[in-house]
């Protein structure tokens, strides 16, 4: 079976096309009613591919490396002169045409290591590769300025490091529903 083929019958595509319900339930908010600004971060762990999620549709060396998955330059949603989203992106385009969005690609540290689970615990806790931390980038700010848990709100069975603070945790839900 093809990576593709598989992905698409696999439960990360269910949760992919549960990624929009969550966004569309910031539609009838105001940006007064949300007082300020708000990130939502997304992270695609595990089987996303990023060249398909975010697409260098005018780099050649995609298109020769990626003879049966590189996504065809007509069915490529631009979003600017070299980069574009997959079709099935239609709101990310949206979010991204608005100004509700950026794409923050090519992402990585010095001297990388080589371990999935190394480079995880550095991402989710913005330390140098040889520095260990308990507490999570956006843990810590929540320590901070949120003073409260719901002020990061992770959908996800358990909470991950990068949602723990020093004296305050994020929390973790399944069901984003219960929090409107």
């Amino acid at each position: 079976m093809k990576r593709r083929d598989f992905i698409k019958q696999s439960t990360l595509a269910g949760s992919l096309a549960f990624v929009p319900n969550i966004l569309s339930a910031f539609n009838g908010f105001s940006s007064k009613s949300l007082n300020g600004k708000k990130l939502v971060l997304i992270q695609l762990a595990g089987g996303n591919d990023g060249l398909n999620t975010v697409v260098p549709y005018t780099n050649e060396l995609y298109y020769k490396n990626r003879p049966d998955i590189a996504i065809p330059d007509s069915e490529v949603l631009k979003a600017s002169k070299t980069l574009g989203f997959n079709k099935e992106l239609k709101i990310f385009k949206k979010l991204y045409d608005n100004g509700n969005l950026s794409i923050i690609n090519n992402v990585g540290y010095p001297f990388p290591n080589r371990s999935h689970f190394r480079s995880t615990d550095i991402w989710q806790t913005a330390s140098s590769s040889d520095t260990y931390l308990s507490s999570g980038w956006l843990g810590r700010y929540i320590d901070i300025y949120g003073k409260v848990p719901y002020s990061g709100i992770e959908l996800d069975d358990s909470l991950s490091l990068i949602m723990k603070g020093e004296s305050i945790n994020g929390i973790a839900t399944k069901d984003p529903a219960i929090l409107f």
